[in-house]
């Protein structure tokens, strides 16, 4: 499966696990431009909501020793970036096992 069919289901996931509204996500299916959504939206949701990000992680289930390890690295300019690309990473991650378990009933 290409990486682009699993898109969809990528801002689905992202909607619904990050609290993300459908209609500020990019309406082009473009890994880039979810990307700098996201990285904006982490910026935002740590400056202003700390426990709200910190629940969607949760959510999410990304592995709390490399949030924690990417909160306490030296370069802070880079932390929205790194949290962004793990969630993206980890809902892909979700997407195809998803797919893959609904394969697997179907055969």
């Amino acid at each position: 499966m290409e990486e682009k069919e699993l898109y969809p289901s990528l801002v689905e996931k992202l909607h619904k696990d990050f609290s993300l509204e459908k209609e500020s996500l990019p309406v082009k299916i473009d890994l880039t431009q979810i990307r700098n959504h996201l990285i904006e939206k982490v910026k935002e949701l740590m400056g202003s909501d700390y426990q709200r990000f910190l629940n969607s992680m949760y959510r999410i289930d990304v592995n709390e020793n490399k949030v924690r390890e990417i909160l306490n690295s030296k370069d802070k300019t880079a932390i929205p970036e790194k949290l962004a690309d793990m969630i993206i990473e980890r809902q892909l991650l979700r997407v195809r096992t998803q797919l893959l378990y609904k394969q697997s009933k179907l055969e």
